[in-house]
């Protein structure tokens, strides 16, 4: 009877199992899915109530948004993994949030672009606190809850914990000082017991600079010197995802799509166009259905309009920049940054009778040339997806690249951090004349190490007629860094998208 039972219990648990795998996996109710237009910037996720969308987000971000992964967990895939743009506006039948949606969005990637993905375990990068022989932690006296407290104290960050385990700091580098803690950090100390702790350090790109009056601390250093551990980098396994088949392409929308994704509202429900006071200070937010702009100038409302680079907004009267204006105009909450956007958009030309269009010009760029044809750049086996990554280094950023396009690289560079401070003057086009994909790095300081603490390179770029001026401390630029793999950067004159304002009225409606 026992073993009937058994076998019965067995059955049970197996038709279950059967039954929940043959449940229908959730799904969205109705999903707009394509191709993102040319030049479309990445935006975040917005979920509000029973609406999700996602606007030129890559298929590498569509896929760490619906797992729940970060980049470096994903391996395989094609290409353009990381480069080719899509729209999703998607809506269920009842209210989602950041945790239920992601099935869902997982359901769709794999009926729209065939997403087919398995997990398994690759070694994963981590860094490991061990303790040396003389552990100088300070065990916590009190009782209590850990409580930490970053400062900036003498133009030092520091972090000050009291009645933290080992375990709990560990979890917490990674946010605190990511540019050290690249990777999960784990506990190898052995410690038990509950310890107050302070860290002190610098940045590291700042490492290095020379200057006498404020010599830097390297976090690593301090952890050894001042606590008595060691970090050390490390291999572990992790579950990650490899992509077996996606499609660049996504299936036509089903029809019907339309009518159940209707536009939103293009109007705000109230909004107040004026003149600025001589001191206003200039100010923009936009959030929860509410723009406030205050003391703006007509080309940035324009800009931010249009979600454009200074450099697409050429020419025009002069009063364009010195005439500054306040709106305040709110709408439902619910409404996306996109849509606040194009209802911006609709004000500007009923209150000032805007009326501008998009026409190539020729515009100063850094043009991004390969004097010496491929140079030393490694052609890619092509085993990977597209990507690069950023590491920060004591007083250098290393950039290394996997099978990417001169096209690819020069799209990313002015969004790195550590190359902006250099390229914020212009847009970076490749004008290589290559076509291969490439496994390269490059090494360069940031300007204030390059031109010292408080010169050129205290956060502002060097100018463009002197892009690769020799750096008299040693450090090295961009530019040269660059030159490094036989490629080029200068500016030039190249033609590229801009705005053309046709009309617009100096004096508003009311």
């Amino acid at each position: 009877m026992q073993s009937l039972a058994y076998a019965t219990g067995i059955l049970a648990v197996t038709v279950l199992a059967l039954a929940q795998s043959d449940a229908p996996a959730p799904s969205f109710e109705a999903a707009d899915v394509h191709a993102s237009p040319h030049g479309v910037r990445e935006g975040g996720l917005y979920v509000h109530a029973n609406r999700l969308e996602l606007h030129g987000i890559t298929m590498l971000h569509l896929i760490t948004t619906a797992y729940d992964v970060k980049e470096d967990k994903v391996f395989g895939g094609p290409n353009w993994l990381d480069t080719d743009r899509f729209e999703v506006i998607a809506k269920s039948a009842r209210a989602i949030n950041a945790q239920t949606f992601r099935p869902m969005l997982q359901a769709l990637l794999a009926e729209r672009f065939q997403l087919r993905i398995r997990k398994e375990d690759k070694p994963q990068p981590v860094f490991a606190l061990i303790p040396t022989k003389h552990v100088l932690l300070k065990k916590s006296a009190a009782e209590g809850e850990p409580q930490c407290k970053r400062t900036n104290e003498d133009g030092y960050m520091t972090l000050t914990c009291q009645h933290v385990t080992m375990t709990y700091l560990a979890g917490l580098l990674p946010g605190t000082a990511p540019n050290y803690f690249s990777h999960p950090v784990v506990d190898q100390t052995g410690l038990s017991g509950a310890y107050d702790v302070k860290l002190q350090w610098t940045g590291r790109g700042q490492l290095g600079g020379g200057d006498p009056d404020h010599p830097g601390i390297s976090l690593f250093n301090y952890f050894e010197k001042q606590l008595g551990l060691k970090v050390e980098q490390q291999t572990r396994p992790a579950e990650s995802l490899v992509i077996e088949s996606v499609n660049e392409k996504p299936s036509a929308n089903p029809p019907g799509t339309a009518e159940k994704l209707p536009p939103p509202v293009a109007e705000f429900e109230v909004a107040e166009v004026r003149p600025s006071k001589p001191d206003t200070k200039p100010d923009y937010r936009m959030k929860n259905g509410r723009i406030e702009a205050m003391g703006l100038t007509m080309k940035q409302l324009i800009g931010f309009a249009y979600d454009l680079d200074d450099y697409m907004l050429p020419g025009g009267e002069k009063w364009l920049e010195t005439d500054h204006f306040d709106i305040i105009a709110k709408t439902d909450p619910s409404v996306t940054d996109g849509t606040l956007e194009a209802m911006l958009r609709t004000l500007l030309a009923e209150r000032f009778h805007l009326k501008c269009h998009f026409e190539e010009q020729p515009v100063s760029v850094w043009a991004l040339t390969a004097p010496k044809g491929q140079g030393k750049l490694r052609t890619s086996a092509g085993e990977e997806h597209a990507g690069c990554t950023r590491t920060p280094g004591d007083g250098v950023f290393t950039y290394s690249c996997r099978n990417t396009t001169m096209a690819q690289f020069a799209d990313k560079m002015p969004t790195v951090g550590g190359i902006i401070n250099y390229l914020y003057e212009h847009p970076v086009v490749d004008l290589t004349g290559l076509s291969g994909s490439y496994d390269f790095e490059i090494v360069w300081s940031p300007p204030a190490r390059v031109y010292g603490r408080g010169g050129r390179g205290d956060g502002a770029a060097p100018p463009s007629a002197m892009p690769t001026a020799s750096a008299p401390t040693g450090g090295l630029t961009i530019f040269e860094a660059i030159a490094k793999l036989g490629l080029k950067l200068s500016v030039e004159k190249h033609s590229m998208p801009v705005v053309v304002i046709d009309h617009v009225d100096r004096t508003p409606d009311n």
